[in-house]
């Protein structure tokens, strides 16, 4: 098995972020303590597909990412598929040393769980993908993504199949016994190489907040981050509008960088 060192992301200039309080009003819808029920739900899955790109991101030239992948032609979709364009290349980060050709990910947004009938849906899936693309099961894994530790579900694998599991990394776990590969991923707990799952959610301190801008300003024009970002902004709105300033550059301006506010003017936002 071959190893495939990562692709180095091309250098660019760095430059400081700075947020103003004016900006951001015109920009993002700010959430408060007196949000209106009717708002619009948060379109986490969305966001998700950035942050899965961004975790394996120095791996893309060996990764294929498709997302709501169609079953059949009845409404059965997979949140994502990671298909390694290089059979038997190696992926060094922690979330994903577990993957074989055909990874399935399931994931759940912030707040909810990963359940019994998560397992054997999305191991339905697996099997089903599995006939219809003619892969070998064991040529493929599942990873399970959600904010928190699904312990009724694990417990059920254990007692139920006598799986065991195994933590090989703050919030990773191993199930072993299951056809697939199959690896839970506690977002909350993650480490290094997992900071955009971590972070891909509400409540986050000002700190965590800037933490996610620092790494923004120092990835490529074209990085997926179409989406995360505003709903990372939009899920901490409060803590948004509190944040001090930063120097030499304006929040607009970062926006302005990446294209943001353009394809927000026109959405009407």
């Amino acid at each position: 098995m071959g190893h495939c060192a990562p692709a180095k992301a091309p250098a660019l200039a760095c430059f400081p972020v700075h947020l103003y309080r004016s900006p951001i009003r015109g920009i993002l819808p700010i959430t408060s303590k007196n949000t209106s029920p009717r708002q619009k739900p948060i379109t986490w899955h969305t966001a998700f597909r950035d942050g899965i790109q961004l975790t394996f991101f120095p791996y893309r030239h060996l990764l294929q990412f498709v997302f709501e992948y169609p079953l059949n032609t009845e409404p059965l979709r997979i949140d994502a598929v990671i298909i390694k364009k290089q059979p038997g290349a190696v992926i060094e980060n922690p979330l994903g040393a577990l993957f074989r050709n055909v990874n399935i990910i399931e994931y759940k947004s912030p707040g909810d769980y990963l359940s019994v009938e998560d397992y054997h849906k999305t191991g339905a899936y697996a099997r089903l993908y599995s006939v219809l693309n003619r892969v070998e099961s064991g040529d493929m894994t599942i990873s399970f993504v959600g904010e928190g530790y699904p312990r009724k579900m694990l417990n059920y694998v254990k007692g139920k199949y006598g799986y065991k599991v195994e933590e090989r990394g703050a919030g990773i776990y191993y199930v072993e016994g299951d056809i697939c590969g199959v690896q839970v991923i506690e977002t909350k707990r993650l480490g290094g190489g997992g900071e955009w799952l971590r972070d891909l959610r509400g409540g986050l301190k000002g700190e965590e907040l800037r933490g996610i801008m620092e790494r923004w300003r120092g990835m490529p024009a074209g990085t997926p981050l179409g989406a995360y970002i505003p709903v990372v902004l939009r899920a901490n709105g409060v803590v948004l509008e509190e944040m001090v300033e930063m120097p030499n550059i304006t929040f607009e301006e970062v926006l302005e960088r990446h294209g943001f506010t353009t394809k927000w003017k026109e959405e009407g936002r």
